[in-house]
């Protein structure tokens, strides 16, 4: 792994947050792996193959009803790790995760996660922090959800994408922020029609691009 590599993962508020020495053992035994567009990274059931960070691309997390329609959960883009909740519970993944994009990781077995906690019990509470990070979130979600008008949640949604990308032009359908947003396709083509009207934001095939984000975050 080189410096800017590294100085991709360090954008991470909680690894930038953590020892020295915790950082140092944590990418020690960890590998680079990439995936083309549209690769599985893993699959709902597989077993836990230990921690990840996304160093460029975007990776899709969704589930598959039983008439294998999906919906898309959510994005994880650069800088940002996954794959903790069967660190704590020795489950099996919850969902599928996907490659949006040509996607390069950084990846941690967990032979060396185990090896680890094993070494230095005191990381748990470390990890256990990566974990209640993803619990909050999940709170917001959720109020979020009761109290947002659907042009707020959209508009929050893609200002999250935004400033988790760092990258103006993102990857995904009308149907996929549907899914994220609890909204029909047709809602959100209205609500995405109105923010183009308004120069907010180009819609270009399978992508949003987000052209004044401050005008964006203002309609959160």
């Amino acid at each position: 792994m080189n410096e800017q590599d590294l100085s991709v993962i360090n954008q991470d508020k909680w690894f930038k947050n953590r020892t020295q020495i915790f950082r140092d053992k944590l990418v020690k035994n960890a590998k680079l792996i990439t995936l083309n567009a549209g690769d599985a990274l893993f699959l709902r059931g597989d077993e836990n193959t230990g921690l990840y960070c996304v160093i460029n691309g975007v990776l899709r997390v969704s589930g598959v009803n039983s008439q294998g329609k999906e919906a898309v959960l959510s994005f994880v883009t650069s800088a940002m790790w996954f794959g903790e909740v069967a660190l704590f519970d020795g489950g099996k993944r919850t969902h599928d995760v996907y490659a949006q994009t040509a996607v390069r990781l950084l990846h941690v077995p967990e032979r060396a996660l185990s090896y680890l906690l094993q070494e230095s019990p005191a990381y748990w509470h470390d990890f256990g922090l990566l974990l209640t990070n993803k619990v909050r979130n999940l709170f917001d979600s959720l109020e979020d959800h009761a109290l947002l008008t659907a042009k707020q949640k959209v508009s929050k949604r893609l200002c999250m994408l935004y400033q988790s990308s760092h990258q103006s032009c993102l990857p995904l359908t009308q149907q996929q922020l549907a899914d994220m947003t609890y909204l029909t396709r047709q809602t959100i083509n209205q609500i995405l029609q109105s923010l183009q009207a308004d120069s907010i934001i180009n819609l270009k095939y399978q992508t949003i691009e987000i052209i004044d984000i401050d005008k964006l975050q203002s309609q959160c």
